[in-house]
Order: structure tokens, then C-alpha cells, then sequence
């Protein structure tokens, strides 16, 4: 029994041993690639503003370091490069990110060594002009990271080897100890044994479900980060190369006041998404804020005053039907769900569409409804809306100005309140939004 013990012992480490070095060779590689492509279309936004303003002077007084950057014409005939004479070199027009560039506006590849030791990624873009402008960049793959740490790789695993072996032994010699103490022949041990086995069934099951609880709010909180750090950082790239084109010089006069509107811009983003973020993590903290009576009705009034202006520019209806209906919350996240609501209503609707807000009772219950005649949201996206930073048209809600926050919190501030929320949509024919909250805050166990 003993060896048996020690065998298992051993192969469990041995597994996990490896399973460990696997993970984090491929997680860390995976990490600077996701670094590296970003970096890289850093670089492309910058060069192509670069090159819009200035032309092929920008790309010639720049040092891209590592990096090399070419201009294609939209015919595949290169205009410039970096790292070589532009004459000698074949048309472009097959490579497959300068094609995907063509069509749809970005275009990316990755190509491999014939030792597939290295690796080139290219990323393109296509300037207002109809010209590409590409980006190129080599580094290893993770084979050749492997390779190149061979011998400290092979001293590593034969040290833990070793250690694992070694304490395998003691464990295993620590386990058979006792067992061979305990007689379980006898009716009396068996009968402890029985009586054990259910509780230590339900206590390993327990553990095995904090553990994943635990994993799944560690991989959210990642996540959460990540999807925080990515949003701040591309503002804050925007800004920053704004400002070193403005300090160098190489902006016009004339251009001056578009670029600054365009930092003030990127500004306002960033505060709205801090401004998010903190009304999100209130929320999450789940700490008990001052309830009010507040009348629906009334609050419905308060959004559709201040989203008037920004429907009037769109051309879009808003209308508000409904009782005074009052319930027992707190008043700025109740407010907060309604101008969420409404506003991506506006933002996705098409102009001269209608949004109409009513306000009714269910019952025990008060019901929101925020109806809009927009764009619809697609049946695999319905169930993600409510996620933190999702968004369905990322490029649309970016340039109306959304954090990809505004339904997150409509969902947390609808559960603080013991509600519920609803969502009907179908592409091309608008959504409808429902909330359902308790007039009573006795009905909600946070307040009791």
C-alpha cells in the first residue's frame, strides 16, 4: 500500500508540476503578444495621423525603432518604406492584411519563419486617401522561447522531481502509519467509517465549490481590471499622441482647434468612465444608502428633461405616459436606471424614432418600461448586455460617447432595490426594457 501511495503521490506532482510550467509559459507568451499587437496599433493610429497630416515627411523624421512601416498605394504598389528601398520591392495588393485592409478598412496577418522560430505580425490600415499604411514587427515564437531555455527548463523539472519524490515518501510513510493502526475489520471501526464517509463527502463538495466560486471572482475581478485598464489607456493614447504631435510641431495653425476638441473629448470620456466605475463599485460593496419615497412618475419627468435636448438632435420622440406611483428606494439610482435606459434608447435609434417611457403598477409591484424603435439587439447578444463593458456595436457606442457601463448598472442598482429586469429586442424593430421593483423597501432583504 505504501508504494501504491508513493506512486500516486508522485504522479499527482509530477502532473501538476508540468501542468504549471505549460500554463505559465503559454499564459506569459500570450500576455506580451496581446502587449505587442497592442502596441502595435498604437503605433498604426499615431503614424497614420502622422502621415494624413504631413505625408511621407512624417514617416522619414520618425524613428519607429523596432517597428517598420510601409505605404501602399490602394493599386498594391508600395510609396515608402522604413527598411527598404520602395522601388525594389513587388506589388502588394495579395498580402492578406493589405487586401482585408482594402475591404474593410483594418486588415492583420501573422507570418512564420520556414524554422518557425520566428514570427512577423502586420497590421494595416486604410487612410482617408484610399492608400494603406502598414506596420510590421518580429519577434520569437514560443517554440524558439523553449528551445533557448532548455537547460534551465531540464534543471528545474529534475530539482522538483526530487523534492516531489521526497516528499511523496514522508507523505506516504505518514499515511500508512495510522491505517496500519486501524484495524477496519472490526464492526466497530467499520461503523465509524460509515457513519464519516457522507460528512466527508458533503465537506469535500463544499470545498470544491468555494474553490470555484473563488476562481470565478478572481477571473472576474481580471477581468474587470483588464477591460478598466484597456478603456482608460485608449484615451489616454489619443491624448498623448495629440499632444506630442502639437509639441513637436507638426500640427498646422489651422488644425489646432480640431485637435484640442478632440483631446476635450477623449477628457469627458475618461471622467465618465471613472464616474462608472465608482457608482459601480458603491454598488458592489452593497453598503446601505438613504431611502426616500420617491414618485416614479416624477423622476421619469426629471430624465426626459435632461435627455431632450440630446433627442432633439436626432430627431427623436420622447414620450412619457403613466400614474404617480411611488416607491420606497433611493432616489439616485433609481433616477440613474431611468436615464440609463433612456439614453441608450436615444443612442441607438434611428432618427426621427420614438422612446417612450411608461410608468405602471403590477400588482405589489411598480413597472418601467422604456420602449424604443431603434436598432434591435441580436438574439446572441441579448443574454451579454447587462455585462460590464459588452457592447454589441463597439464602434457605434464608442463614438456616441458610451462607457459600455450604463446597463451594468442598471442591473445592480434594479437588484439593490430586490428587482427584477427584462429584455425584449429584435434586430431592425427596437427593444423594450422592463423594471419591476417593489413599492415597499420591506419587500427587499438589503433593506430589512
Amino acid at each position: 500500500m505504501s508504494r501504491k501511495i508513493f506512486r500516486n503521490i508522485l504522479f499527482t506532482a509530477i502532473v501538476v508540476l508540468l501542468s504549471s510550467m505549460i500554463f505559465i509559459f503559454g499564459g506569459f507568451y500570450h500576455y506580451f503578444d496581446d502587449q505587442q499587437s497592442e502596441r502595435l496599433m498604437k503605433e498604426l493610429e499615431m503614424a497614420a495621423s502622422g502621415v494624413e497630416n504631413f505625408g511621407t515627411e512624417y514617416l522619414k523624421q520618425t524613428d519607429f525603432e523596432t517597428c517598420r512601416v510601409t505605404l501602399i498605394s490602394p493599386e498594391g504598389d508600395v510609396l515608402y518604406d522604413t527598411a527598404a528601398d520602395a522601388e525594389s520591392m513587388g506589388n502588394h495588393i495579395q498580402r492578406e492584411e493589405i487586401s482585408e485592409a482594402l475591404e474593410k478598412g483594418t486588415g492583420h496577418s501573422v507570418r512564420y519563419s520556414a524554422t518557425l522560430m520566428e514570427k512577423t505580425a502586420y497590421y494595416a490600415k486604410k487612410l482617408e486617401n484610399g492608400s494603406i499604411l502598414r506596420i510590421s514587427e518580429t519577434g520569437i515564437t514560443l517554440g524558439a522561447i523553449v528551445i533557448g531555455m532548455q537547460q534551465p527548463i531540464m534543471l528545474v523539472l529534475m530539482i522538483a522531481l526530487v523534492v516531489s519524490a521526497v516528499l511523496a515518501l514522508r507523505l506516504s510513510e505518514n499515511i500508512v502509519r495510522p491505517i496500519n493502526r486501524l484495524n477496519l475489520e472490526e464492526p466497530l471501526a467499520n461503523e465509524v467509517y460509515e457513519e464519516l464517509s457522507p460528512l466527508l463527502k458533503r465537506i469535500d463538495k463544499q470545498n470544491q465549490e468555494l474553490k470555484r466560486a473563488y476562481t470565478l471572482a478572481q477571473q472576474d475581478r481580471i477581468e474587470f481590471t483588464a477591460n478598466v485598464s484597456h478603456e482608460l489607456k485608449t484615451p489616454l493614447q489619443s491624448i498623448m499622441g495629440t499632444a506630442e504631435l502639437m509639441e513637436n510641431g507638426l500640427i498646422r495653425e489651422e488644425d489646432l482647434p480640431g485637435f484640442a476638441s478632440r483631446m476635450r473629448q477623449e477628457a469627458a470620456r475618461m471622467v465618465t468612465l471613472v464616474e462608472d466605475i465608482i457608482q459601480l463599485s458603491q454598488l458592489d460593496e452593497g453598503d446601505m444608502l438613504p431611502l426616500e419615497r420617491v414618485d416614479l412618475l416624477d423622476a421619469a419627468k426629471e430624465v426626459r428633461s435632461l435627455l431632450q435636448e440630446t433627442a432633439n438632435k436626432k430627431h427623436i420622440i420622447l414620450l412619457l405616459e403613466g400614474t404617480d406611483i411611488a416607491v420606497t428606494g433611493v432616489y439616485r439610482l433609481l433616477v440613474e436606471i431611468l436615464y440609463n435606459l433612456c439614453d441608450n434608447a436615444i443612442k441607438y435609434n434611428r432618427g426621427g424614432g420614438t422612446v417612450k417611457i411608461r410608468i405602471q403598477e403590477e400588482g405589489n409591484r411598480a413597472k418601467i418600461t422604456v420602449k424604443d424603435t431603434g436598432i434591435g439587439i441580436p438574439p446572441e447578444d441579448q443574454r451579454h448586455v447587462f455585462e460590464r463593458f459588452y457592447r454589441v456595436d463597439k464602434s457605434r457606442s464608442k463614438s456616441s460617447g458610451g462607457t459600455g457601463l450604463g446597463l451594468s448598472i442598471v442591473k445592480h442598482a434594479v437588484q439593490y432595490h430586490g428587482g427584477e429586469i427584462k429584455l425584449k429586442s429584435k434586430p431592425g424593430e427596437g427593444t423594450e426594457i422592463t423594471v419591476l421593483l417593489p413599492k415597499q423597501s420591506g419587500q427587499n432583504p438589503q433593506f430589512t
